[in-house]
């Protein structure tokens, strides 16, 4: 089947938002992992599952956000264009030579639709429920880099380049253990997790420079995993086309589509080295995905037509490649668009889970203070990541502490995060950003990013007795309370009726 436009225009969108759009490279929310008594920061490492209160409860939207972006001003022009129809080949390929740069970017987006903790003698345990978004791509290379930087002269013909992409949208259902607060050495924690995949694209496409009869050609081939819903139509030469389309089902049921099960783990460890050295580990979302419904998974195959006159052949030692005749970029005169042909591949297929690995290490200076020096590294295929952090955290007073300092995310160095946590009476609230630099002056970094939460103690005990006085030092007078209509005063325990003979 031929790729008709409004097929294009929209699996073109739906690629370059995958691979161009996000160009986050971190996860949201790394200013958060030394403070390991917030109430989301089991999310980081189970270990650190932990409550002030018998039962903390939190709900959407309180329960947890972290959205994190960068590359502002690309994305606002993207997200422009798109939202007024201006989908244009040229928008993409600008979209390309701003992109090819950045070697890869990995983020993960994360919102906790509800949480709910249990503390007992026997540990703290936890129920969440989770939707996640998580994006990965690599576009550079010598095939792109030959033809979007004018800087680089050749390349070697049939080498080829892949284009790694992965998007996942799926819920977490997921139930966390760690061990009680008995002041040992070492705890741990675990967290057994149930995927729900939503939607998935999976690139196995690659492309090269081939030089038949001495002429370039850009070829593109290879497997794009997809699972999300579709809609078709009927094209005038009577074919159907297939296109990626959440028209045809509501909103609801594809949230709650459970027809691709995955299954996941998390473990964690901290060990306390000495009273004010510690060193904690933790391994995130090890599982995969099993996609087995709403399969619209492509193959792609096409060749794009390279202006010869500026490329020439060279032959040596036996390499072949293609050389500019002067320094400039290959300029794209047809329509990209129009040269691919798809075949519908409906192949059930597995995803494997970005990995992340946590590590790190905490020095209690002194009561108010505490350094940590954070690692964090995200396997994943050919898209692998690296980021660290070096904060300090400031226990201000026993409701507020603050964590702030210096991290490089990826090859971005000039951030600052800073994570601020206050423990009121009634449970705590979170607000933080892995760079405050990007909210002081957007033009000074690329990445910006906010998470934010609130959690509540339920069932606790209230404290019926004013607190004691100058007057009255060892004495705590009761507050009298009525209870409605009855003028009854209200006890703090129920009282023993003794019957008088």
């Amino acid at each position: 089947m031929k790729f008709g436009p409004k097929n294009t225009h929209l699996l073109l969108t739906m690629f370059m938002i995958s691979v161009f759009l996000f160009q986050g490279k971190a996860q949201t929310g790394m200013a958060f992992y030394p403070i390991e008594n917030q109430f989301n920061s089991s999310g980081f490492n189970p270990a650190f599952l932990t409550s002030d209160g018998q039962f903390t409860f939190s709900i959407f939207p309180f329960a947890g956000t972290n959205a994190g972006y960068n590359n502002q001003k690309e994305i606002q022009n993207l997200v422009s264009k798109l939202l007024t129809g201006i989908n244009e080949d040229t928008e993409y390929i600008d979209l390309v030579k701003i992109m090819v740069d950045r070697p890869s970017y990995n983020q993960k987006l994360e919102t906790d639709l509800l949480s709910f903790t249990y503390r007992s003698k026997e540990g703290f345990f936890n129920f969440r429920v989770a939707e996640n978004a998580s994006f990965s791509a690599s576009v550079r290379g010598p095939v792109s880099l030959f033809m979007i930087k004018p800087e680089v002269e050749s390349v070697v013909v049939g080498q080829v380049q892949s284009v790694p992409a992965l998007i996942l949208h799926y819920r977490e259902y997921s139930i966390g253990y760690s061990m009680p607060a008995n002041h040992k050495k070492l705890s741990a924690g675990i967290r057994a997790k149930l995927y729900f995949g939503k939607a998935a694209f999976s690139s196995g496409i690659s492309g090269y420079i081939d030089g038949l009869g001495g002429h370039p050609y850009l070829k593109m081939k290879g497997l794009g995993k997809m699972s999300v819903p579709e809609e078709t139509y009927q094209n005038p030469d009577e074919s159907i086309t297939s296109i990626p389309s959440l028209s045809g089902t509501s909103l609801s049921r594809y949230l709650m589509n459970s027809g691709n099960p995955g299954i996941g783990i998390d473990l964690g460890i901290k060990y306390k080295i000495t009273p004010k050295f510690s060193f904690t580990m933790s391994i995130i979302d090890f599982g995969k995905i099993n996609w087995k419904k709403n399969l619209a998974s492509k193959n792609f195959n096409g060749q794009y037509s390279l202006s010869s006159s500026k490329l020439f052949l060279i032959t040596k030692n036996g390499v072949e490649r293609f050389t500019k005749s002067t320094i400039d970029s290959i300029k794209f005169d047809e329509k990209i668009s129009t040269l691919f042909t798809v075949v519908p591949n409906k192949s059930s297929f597995s995803t494997r889970m970005p990995t992340t690995f946590y590590a790190g290490l905490s020095y209690q200076l002194n009561p108010v203070i505490k350094i940590n020096l954070t690692e964090r590294f995200i396997r994943l295929k050919t898209m692998n990541h690296n980021s660290f952090s070096l904060t300090a955290n400031f226990e201000l007073n026993k409701r507020f502490t603050i964590s702030t300092g210096y991290s490089a995310i990826g090859n971005l160095y000039d951030n600052m995060p800073l994570a601020i946590l206050y423990n009121p009476d009634f449970g705590q609230i979170y607000l933080g950003t892995d760079n405050f630099l990007s909210f002081l002056k957007p033009s000074i970094s690329e990445y910006s990013g906010l998470s934010f939460g609130m959690c509540f103690y339920l069932f606790r005990k209230r404290d019926l007795y004013d607190p004691p006085t100058d007057a009255f030092p060892y004495h705590r007078p009761k507050k009298v309370k009525k209870v409605k209509n009855s003028g009854r005063i209200m006890q703090e325990y129920d009282e023993i009726y003794y019957p008088q003979p």
